[in-house]
């Protein structure tokens, strides 16, 4: 009987799976989030190292984000008119040859900082352009049904990545310095390249070609006129803009605040990770469960109040339990929130409508300029309860502007 129970469990956890393509669409995301997290966790230290300044992390990730601002919308065009999985091998390719030459100049030791800027706002056009294709693409690769779940799978490899690259960047600090580290991300990023190359991708959903601007107000109009859309778009907007900058600014936390080094300032990625990781599970299993409106609201306060008191703590082991909680509930928060928006919106906009969503994505790189900057003024902690204090009152207006959200 307890066999048969887990048999189910275990079918119903993983049904999504039962799908090739996005199988393969699974592996390549994985894979390409850890290379990705590896980038992240080492730039940062690395930036620190150049300039000793909070402000200078926190701009290289505003610089990573910025484009997106500009070019989401087009990358959600063009994930509704073109080959999707086209788009997706085309960014991961242009995004490992400027990670490899990166690589190549903190070997060499003639590394500054104007050449991590300007890699970074390659990248982040890059991402810009492709990023929405992968959203997009996920709900012709699985039933209506396993939608839910393959999202919840996706946030889960997501964060399962966040454990996986810090550790593995941790190591490779250790073994082969800063340098050979850029060259793991590179090298991770095409493996990625060649498993999604095996993906295959539905023909494009778009048969006529209106003008660009024609096409892409359009997408725009929907948002407007959808307000279960508009809010969600609105309540992600805010825990980007003004709770998830702490991330990027991690770094500083570890070395200044809790007075760790490398090792320490890796395990509190790891950490946050571990915690995503949990959230995606429980979001998994869940599956298409009613009442998703309840959990999007409860993970979103969850998560800011915890904060509060990661900001407020100066003690490395309860910083790291705090940081395993905010992970979950932003795991989970972010699985829910980008399922309800697939969900209602039509397979010819999402891409424009997942265009405009990944902005949001990218709006912790303006708050990360932000809580650099007033971080030189008041310090890191109350920079950061600052920052959280102003996106509870977005959480909250949300809930309050539209009842709705509470019965989906």
């Amino acid at each position: 009987m307890k066999k048969n129970l887990a048999n189910r469990w275990g079918v119903q956890f993983f049904r999504s799976l039962r799908h090739r393509d996005y199988r393969l669409l699974l592996g390549g995301s994985i894979t390409y989030s850890s290379g990705y997290w590896i980038l992240v966790t080492a730039q940062g230290w690395l930036v620190l190292q150049l300039t000793d300044s909070a402000f200078w992390v926190g701009m290289i990730a505003f610089m990573v984000g910025i484009p997106s601002l500009f070019l989401c919308p087009f990358g959600g065009l063009y994930a509704d008119r073109l080959d999707r999985r086209k788009l997706l091998l085309v960014g991961q390719v242009a995004s490992a040859l400027p990670i490899l030459l990166l690589a190549t100049l903190t070997s060499t030791g003639v590394i500054a900082i104007w050449h991590i800027a300007a890699i970074s706002v390659f990248i982040g056009i890059v991402w810009a352009l492709t990023d929405p294709a992968y959203l997009a693409i996920i709900p012709s690769l699985v039933t209506r049904s396993d939608l839910t779940n393959a999202i919840a799978m996706e946030t889960l490899t997501w964060q399962l990545s966040r454990f996986i690259g810090p550790a593995i960047a941790g190591v490779l600090l250790s073994l082969v310095a800063m340098g050979g580290t850029f060259y793991g991300a590179g090298i991770i990023f095409v493996v990625a390249f060649f498993l999604t190359s095996r993906v295959r991708s539905p023909a494009p959903v778009t048969t006529r070609r209106a003008s660009i601007g024609k096409d892409i107000r359009e997408g725009l109009s929907y948002v407007k006129s959808n307000k279960v859309a508009l809010t969600l778009i609105l309540m992600v907007a805010g825990v980007s803009l003004f709770a998830l900058p702490c991330f990027w600014l991690m770094p500083v936390f570890a070395r200044d605040v809790l007075g760790v080094g490398e090792a320490g300032y890796a395990q509190l990625m790891m950490a946050v990770g571990a915690g995503g990781l949990a959230g995606g599970l429980a979001a998994a299993k869940l599956g298409d469960f009613k009442r998703k409106g309840w959990l999007l609201i409860g993970s979103a306060l969850t998560f800011t109040v915890v904060l509060i008191l990661f900001a407020m703590s100066r003690a490395f082991p309860l910083s790291l339990v705090l940081a395993v909680i905010i992970g979950g509930a932003n795991g989970l928060f972010q699985a829910v929130s980008i399922a309800l928006l697939l969900s209602i919106t039509p397979d010819r906009l999402r891409g424009r409508v997942m265009g405009l969503f990944i902005i949001t994505w990218q709006l912790p790189a303006i708050g990360s300029l932000m809580l650099g900057a007033a971080t030189g003024w008041v310090g890191l902690p109350v920079a950061v309860i600052a920052g959280v204090l102003i996106c509870i009152v977005f959480i909250l207006g949300a809930v309050l502007r539209l009842p709705v959200l509470r019965r989906l």
